[in-house]
């Protein structure tokens, strides 16, 4: 049987300390066990201390003060900084490097009372080349990238929260495919200091929780911002766009099938859903992110290309080549192409509370030599607008659907409150396995 402290979301987990009934030990304690129990065949951690994390969980619960995230474990995706364990990018290169100072995400979910637990697997610096993780769901099939073993952790209880990231669709892919829920937000709202940098347009941070409200509360963490619960009331009301996109004829119909029954069942209870007919003005916006991908890669990364190339995978090294051989002119044509469809977009939001979307072309793919597609995703990140994936429905083999619900740029809150009253009307939730 699993542990009922690791099928707990983070809000049940800070309720129940808050109350007395559990401590921060209790919490630490279960999910070490997890890990020990299940990590050798997920391999979702890269590093973790447990020895550290006990006593900083003992250490927790002798604060007097306690934060909004009081006592919750939370994984950390191995490109972003930490003072206590090494930071590899998912490189060769960088194998063992010690940052000198946490990334300033961690130190803001610790300021919150959540307790850093280790670093999980990332793809070879946040791109396709895959690490060990595999799926919870079923070990033979991806768990996603880059943020695979955040996602994986999460979706298999031995983490509570997981920080990931996104440039072109390496949060809402791993979410959907593991069946949490994921939010990548919007890009330069969360701030990204001691995060490995890939591309300076579209990199942003994200979230992987099994809960939406574990999201809101580790979002207002992250900023600073106000909890709803705190906000004055706003009636938001549920008017969505629903928008089949320019690829959706590259999806598995058991994925289309999926979308298309959550789209009815919001219907029935009262949602407005729209059909919407895809912008011209978005059809090529998956080749612009892919030209503005390699431009800015293949600067980011320039000292490991021309230092180091032996130690970079096929995939990176082509990448990086592309990049070189685009032109300024081809790169700012397709930022042109960006910040007229934003325009678009943004008029849509004057109309439309979210739109609904795939989020993953089907569920994940069996092997773990790939990640999968990122087609869906790339055209929202490229266009820097925050999405939540809402897990729902699963495939023949029982490995889980998602669908994404896309924000206006900026409204991370709206989104989030909109998007947990939709996962409430869908009675959507995330089991972990079974030991």
């Amino acid at each position: 049987m699993s542990s009922n402290i690791c099928s707990m979301t983070a809000t049940q987990i800070v309720a129940q300390i808050s109350s007395g009934k559990l401590t921060a030990e209790a919490v630490m304690a279960d999910h070490l066990i997890r890990i020990e129990a299940r990590d050798s065949v997920v391999k979702s951690f890269i590093d973790f201390d447990p020895d550290r994390s006990m006593t900083l969980a003992r250490a927790a619960d002798r604060r007097p003060k306690k934060g909004i995230l009081h006592g919750v474990p939370f994984a950390v995706k191995d490109i972003i900084d930490t003072v206590d364990l090494p930071t590899s990018w998912g490189s060769l290169i960088y194998k063992g490097f010690q940052a000198p100072r946490n990334a300033s995400c961690v130190e803001m979910l610790s300021r919150a009372g959540a307790i850093p637990m280790g670093k999980t697997v990332t793809t070879e610096f946040a791109y396709f080349s895959p690490g060990p993780t595999r799926n919870p769901h079923n070990l033979a099939h991806t768990p996603g990238g880059s943020s695979s073993g955040s996602a994986a952790a999460v979706a298999d209880g031995m983490a509570v929260l997981g920080l990931g990231s996104q440039t072109a669709a390496s949060l809402t892919r791993p979410a959907a495919y593991c069946g949490v829920f994921g939010y990548k937000a919007s890009q330069g709202s969360i701030d990204l200091q001691g995060v490995m940098g890939l591309s300076a347009s579209m990199d942003s941070l994200g979230l992987l929780a099994r809960s939406v409200d574990d999201l809101i509360l580790a979002r207002a963490a992250l900023c600073g911002t106000n909890l709803p619960s705190e906000l004055p009331f706003r009636s938001y009301p549920q008017n969505i766009a629903f928008l089949k996109g320019p690829h959706w004829h590259e999806a598995s119909q058991q994925m289309q099938d999926s979308i298309l029954e959550a789209g009815e069942m919001l219907a029935s209870v009262g949602v407005k859903l729209t059909d919407l007919e895809c912008p011209t003005e978005f059809t090529q916006l998956s080749e612009c992110h892919k030209i503005v991908m390699a431009f800015e890669v293949a600067r980011a990364r320039q000292f490991e290309f021309h230092n180091h190339p032996e130690k970079l995978s096929g995939a990176f090294y082509n990448l990086i080549e592309t990049g070189l051989a685009t032109s300024r002119r081809d790169y700012e044509a397709a930022l042109a192409e960006r910040d007229f469809a934003e325009k678009v977009l943004a008029g849509l939001f004057l109309a439309y509370d979210a739109i609904m979307t795939p989020a993953a072309p089907s569920s994940a793919p069996a092997g773990i030599e790939a990640t999968g597609d990122p087609l869906f995703s790339r055209l929202w990140t490229l266009m820097r607008v925050p999405t939540v994936t809402i897990p729902f429905g699963s495939d023949d083999a029982n490995l889980p659907f998602a669908f994404q619900l896309v924000g206006g740029f900026g409204a991370d809150q709206n989104l989030l409150t909109l998007s947990r009253d939709i996962a409430n009307h869908l009675q959507t939730h995330c089991e972990i396995p079974e030991l």
